[in-house]
């Protein structure tokens, strides 16, 4: 989605470092193999999966408002800490019970209040609002365990209802913080969404605390700790080999597939449904849209609340994985997030999908460089005499090794990508309107 007349595509520069990729692929299979190429390459998908469905939340909205929302990684944390508090019951009892009753209350009131804006009475909008958000809020005080007692819900109807709340907290960001400052200058919705994230960080540490946290052994699905598919080896899925083993856990394969289903849904809903059609339209030029009887601030909640809902679809398998539940886990996430919808082009969904892909694939390659030494080009290079182990040792003891910087490495491609291509590998050239 774009918001200025493009012009035609130049692939040049995507081409180019499509090549490069080609060029790299071979460059580990040479050194290393190819088991160990797709052993990482497959190590990143999944990471890429997340980041990319991350990434189209900031993408869809600065398509519509030009706005990158800084608070969106911790929408993605937040959906975590809520399927959190739904199948782990807290050690004591306190005033978070109360506090989290209430924020749902509040969420749902101004996410019906969005929705029932057609009412012609603000009263009635108001009751109806009123009622829904008292209901969710009595609905969550009796799904939200309390201290010693057992959990409610299943891990897949905790990451349902969690869904349901991030959603609603998209809306409520757009209701509250920044349809006021729609007019605005850009600079100040910017600051806003700064503080908007620095404010759920500090919400989600006063609330959980700030150690790391895990979703408890028993709450999560045995199917995702069950035997890791063997994809090439001796029972290989796809080929049989005795000697090269290639293998993948099923919370990956899950992860990746969810991913491209729900990519793929998104791609279809945005250029198929009437809906969608707002959305491309609003992306072009709000003004017009509205004088067309779009309801342009009910595109915009409905936007911010698809790109909460994607994030938190994938937010607890990402947990899965093994990272643990923080407060600052959204930052991360978020960073790398936007750094993908750069990279893809600020705006078009396609590039960020390719852009998170991408960052998550290049940050799984970086730790295989930590074992340098042991590539078949260090023993060339050191028959040559062009390098010594013991100076390699040196400079290690140094800097370190490779895999210390992987946020650096991916932020360097990405930078260097636009460099080269300042509207990203699938962004267009485009010419303001008259």
């Amino acid at each position: 989605m774009s918001t200025t007349a493009a012009q035609p595509r130049n692939w040049k520069v995507p081409a180019l470092w499509l090549g490069g990729f080609v060029l790299f692929a071979l460059f580990i299979t040479l050194n290393k193999g190819l088991t160990t190429f797709l052993t990482y390459f497959l190590l990143g998908l999944p990471q890429g999966a997340v980041i990319a469905l991350i990434a189209v939340g900031y993408s869809m909205v600065y398509g519509i408002i030009q706005l990158i929302n800084f608070a969106h990684g911790e929408v993605f944390m937040l959906s975590t800490m809520w399927v959190l508090m739904l199948v782990k019951p807290p050690a004591n009892a306190g005033p978070s019970y109360y506090v989290i009753t209430a924020a749902v209350g509040i969420m749902f009131f101004c996410t019906a209040w969005v929705l029932f804006s057609r009412f012609p009475n603000r009263f009635l909008q108001g009751l109806a609002a009123l009622v829904i958000g008292v209901g969710a809020a009595l609905l969550n005080a009796w799904i939200m365990p309390k201290a010693g007692a057992e959990p409610r819900l299943g891990f897949f109807a905790a990451c349902a209802v969690a869904i349901a709340y991030s959603c609603c907290l998209g809306v409520t960001m757009d209701l509250v913080a920044y349809r006021p400052l729609r007019a605005s200058p850009r600079l100040i919705p910017l600051i806003t969404a700064i503080g908007l994230s620095i404010f759920f960080q500090n919400f989600a540490q006063s609330i959980w605390g700030s150690a790391n946290q895990y979703f408890p052994a028993k709450a999560t699905p045995e199917f995702f700790s069950g035997d890791r598919l063997q994809l090439s080896g001796p029972q290989g899925i796809f080929w049989r080999s005795e000697t090269a083993t290639l293998e993948v856990s099923r919370l990956d394969v899950v992860i990746v597939a969810l991913a491209l289903a729900l990519m793929t849904g998104l791609q279809l809903f945005v250029q198929k449904t009437r809906t969608g059609k707002a959305m491309r339209a609003c992306a072009q030029d709000r003004v017009t849209a509205s004088l067309m009887g779009i309801k342009v601030n009910n595109v915009v909640a409905l936007t911010f609340a698809l790109g909460a809902g994607l994030a938190a679809l994938v937010a607890p398998l990402y947990v899965l994985r093994g990272t643990p539940i923080s407060p600052q886990m959204g930052y991360l996430v978020g960073i790398l997030a936007f750094s993908s919808a750069v990279l893809g082009g600020i705006g078009n969904i396609t590039g960020a999908m390719l852009g998170g892909m991408v960052i998550g694939i290049i940050s799984a390659f970086v730790p295989l460089f930590d074992a340098l030494d042991t590539f078949a080009w260090f023993g060339a290079a050191e028959k040559a005499g062009w390098i010594t182990r013991a100076g390699y040792s040196q400079f290690v003891s140094w800097y370190g090794k490779p895999g210390q910087y992987q946020l650096g490495v991916a932020y360097a491609f990405m930078i260097l990508i636009i460099v080269f291509k300042p509207t990203g590998l699938l962004g267009k050239a485009s010419a303001k309107r008259a």
